[in-house]
């Protein structure tokens, strides 16, 4: 198979002529995100921090692909390949899915709290 681009991605970068989508963790469960890489080699980052689980998940995935989105259009324009080459419906799901597993996490973490919190002192012992 032969490689005619010649734009210094690695034959096997994520974003190499598609979109690829990679969700960040971190190590506080408050703060997520998601890098997107794009068609033409380029990479979004797209990150948030908060202390209650994000909803409504689709309308927030909305909005974080339309501002990826607007991003690209104010730099490059409508015809460029990072607009045209992209299903942006499969982004969005994709983003939901990201918002939904960071929201299951911060759940978890949110329960864990408030169980230790209001534990006996044997259930903390237990807990911890």
């Amino acid at each position: 198979m032969s490689d005619d681009r010649n734009d210094g991605l690695h034959p096997r970068h994520p974003g190499r002529g598609k979109c690829s989508l990679i969700r960040m963790d971190s190590d506080e469960v408050e703060e997520g995100g998601f890098s997107i890489f794009l068609p033409s080699g380029d990479t979004k980052v797209c990150h948030w921090r908060t202390t209650k689980p994000i909803t409504p998940t689709l309308e927030a995935a909305k909005d974080y692909t339309a501002k990826v989105a607007q991003d690209i259009l104010e730099q490059r324009g409508v015809g460029h390949i990072d607009i045209q080459g992209v299903n942006w419906t499969s982004v969005t799901a994709a983003v939901q899915r990201i918002i939904m597993d960071f929201n299951d996490r911060l759940q978890k973490a949110i329960n864990r709290k408030m169980s230790i919190e209001f534990a006996t002192p044997q259930e903390r012992r237990w807990l911890s």
